[in-house]
């Protein structure tokens, strides 16, 4: 061993049994600190349910398992996540309010799905034409950073809710159809599965909507109650949908569609600062591995087309002119719902240039 490095070790030692001299003694002359109210116990392990609103076969779903395995990991077993699906705990459109009263700690969802309670989260999930770039999340990222981020964050913490962050699920919708639809006009008198404003532009073309969970849609589709189910790519295989759809229409109505996190406000506060940061950490990591798989998805579910049954059907550029025009009419519609949407609005309009 190098002299210099000997001589370190050595007064590091002494440094440590200086320090350890100096704890003994203030310990055994001060009492015992009383700890805060609410403080975590060193050492003290959580115990947390997760629910998602997607099904078994649904990609985010699916990669919570590894989510979950790495915050225990990180977290050296003092932080267990158990997994449940949409409609385990809590049914469909009940899991925000099940998420505040405590009912389960933490919840993957579409923001949007709550646009009742949260008004400003259709925005969160994305309007027609919002999130921008079809192979890149830059653009997102710097539109969520431009202010909309805050929003979201802020209306959460109303209901109770951390925001622990977002995830792009890629392009929505996928329409899976069992009727060709092959130009806009087409669109009229279809009958189709869709929410929000993804159902708001459909009807503008005539479309007639009904909303049904996702493990109702294969159902659903194959005794002709719906012709067209919109859903992200992963319900082609996933959610096996190829076996009974004929058709793919694109291109989609937004590049990304995000979903979010969200953990009990109370449970959170509850974790000591460290398991917070694996917390969040570990979001991050499945975020974008979420996203990794479902752009391979896109690719695959193109390129396989032929052999899994159902032919790709892409609009014509005029039609796509005509979407983005009616998407504008989306966002003046919602920035009129109220004053928490038209600033996120605003925001994206000021984004994009958008006057």
């Amino acid at each position: 061993m190098k002299r210099k490095q000997l001589s370190a070790l050595v007064a590091n030692s002494l440094l440590v049994l200086v320090l350890a001299t100096l704890s003994l003694t203030a310990a055994c002359a001060a009492p015992e600190a009383t700890p805060t109210p609410g403080t975590p116990t060193p050492g003290e392990k959580f115990s947390w349910k997760l629910q998602s609103d997607f099904p078994p076969g649904c990609i985010e779903h699916d990669m919570l398992s590894q989510f979950a395995a790495r915050v225990y990991e990180k977290s050296e077993g003092r932080l267990e996540i158990e997994i449940f699906s949409g409609g385990s705990i809590a049914p469909w459109a009940e899991l925000l309010p099940a998420l505040t009263q405590g009912v389960v700690d933490f919840m993957i969802t579409s923001g949007g799905y709550y646009e009742g309670i949260i008004p400003v989260t259709a925005l969160e999930g994305g309007l027609p034409a919002q999130n921008r770039g079809w192979d890149t999340l830059e653009e997102v990222e710097a539109l969520f950073d431009a202010g909309l981020e805050d929003l979201f964050r802020e209306a959460y913490a109303t209901q109770n809710t951390y925001y622990v962050g977002w995830l792009s699920v890629h392009a929505y919708p996928c329409f899976m159809s069992t009727i060709p639809i092959r130009s806009l006009e087409d669109w009229d008198g279809v009958k189709v599965r869709a929410w929000g404003p993804w159902l708001a532009i459909l009807t503008k073309l005539g479309a007639g909507g009904v909303f049904i969970p996702g493990g109702e849609i294969y159902m659903a589709m194959k005794l002709g109650t719906i012709d067209v189910a919109t859903w992200t790519v992963d319900a082609i295989r996933g959610m096996k949908l190829y076996e009974i759809m004929d058709y793919l229409i694109m291109p989609t109505l937004s590049d990304h569609m995000i979903s979010m996190g969200g953990v009990n406000m109370d449970a959170w506060e509850a974790l000591p600062d460290d398991i917070k940061r694996v917390v969040d950490e570990s979001y991050e990591v499945y975020a974008q591995l979420v996203y990794t798989v479902y752009c391979e998805e896109w690719n695959s579910v193109v390129e396989l087309s032929d052999a899994l049954g159902y032919e790709v059907i892409t609009f014509s550029d005029a039609d796509v002119e005509v979407y983005e025009q009616l998407s504008m009419e989306v966002w003046d519609d919602y920035a009129a719902k109220g004053p928490e949407l038209a600033k996120g609005i605003q925001i994206m309009k000021d984004f994009y240039g958008i006057k």
